[in-house]
């Protein structure tokens, strides 16, 4: 979903979408999906993305519309739109969440950029928590604890504390009551809040803000083709 955030002298739009692997080469997926995935994302100022299987096809399809933020594929790429005023700080990267966080369908990662918005800096974090087998029910709550955990570790280890955050997060939340999960439940407590959601499964598209640091002038899901859920 996209949202329109208030902080600089003008809006950020903020684009959290898992535009699906099947979209890329290693998965059978082609350039034209990806040109037409490139136009929602194109729409956004920043865009913390899942399942993102190469940031430089992305890139090709995006053009010069958005910028990577390099390093931090697979599967949690960030792009920023310089020509709205984002700039890149000069770090970005990814961590495997670690193995007591995964499922049986692959490791499970998150990225991270330092960006500014009209010289303003902020920090954009990305991630795609673990589902079903070994992430069902309570233990899927404990694994993304520890995801949650671990993010907001690596936070401190960058100097980002006290700085403005967005996370953008497809958590599976509905492994352990949407909400309620043990993962969404730890960063509503240490310093975040909700500040938009998207409609699948019941709300596990999350955008996270630090408590605060913005304000939220608009809310969008968009659509979904060609990935399997909405903008």
């Amino acid at each position: 979903s996209a949202l329109r955030l208030e902080r600089a002298p003008r809006p950020l739009t903020v684009l959290c979408w898992n535009v699906l692997y099947k979209n890329f080469d290693c998965c059978g997926g082609s350039g034209s999906a990806r040109d037409r995935l490139a136009e929602v994302i194109a729409r956004a100022d920043v865009a913390g993305l899942q399942e993102c299987m190469s940031e430089d096809e992305m890139q090709s399809s995006l053009g010069g519309r958005l910028t990577k933020a390099p390093d931090t594929d697979t599967f949690n790429c960030i792009f920023y739109k310089e020509s709205a005023g984002v700039s890149f700080g000069g770090v970005s990267g990814r961590q495997y969440l670690g193995d007591d966080a995964r499922d049986d369908y692959s490791k499970r990662y998150f990225s991270w950029a330092k960006l500014a918005h009209e010289g303003s800096e902020f920090w954009l974090l990305s991630s795609h928590w673990c589902l079903d087998g070994p992430c069902a029910g309570a233990e899927g709550g404990r694994r993304h604890l520890r995801s949650a955990q671990r993010m907001l570790e690596k936070r401190r280890e960058l100097g980002a504390d006290g700085v403005p955050t967005i996370i953008t997060l497809d958590a599976n939340s509905h492994m352990d009551g949407l909400d309620n999960d043990d993962g969404v439940q730890w960063l509503l407590t240490h310093g975040f809040e909700i500040a938009g959601k998207g409609p699948m499964a019941g709300g596990i598209d999350y955008t996270f803000v630090s408590s605060g640091d913005w304000s939220v002038s608009g809310h969008k899901v968009g659509e979904t083709q060609p990935s399997d859920h909405p903008s």
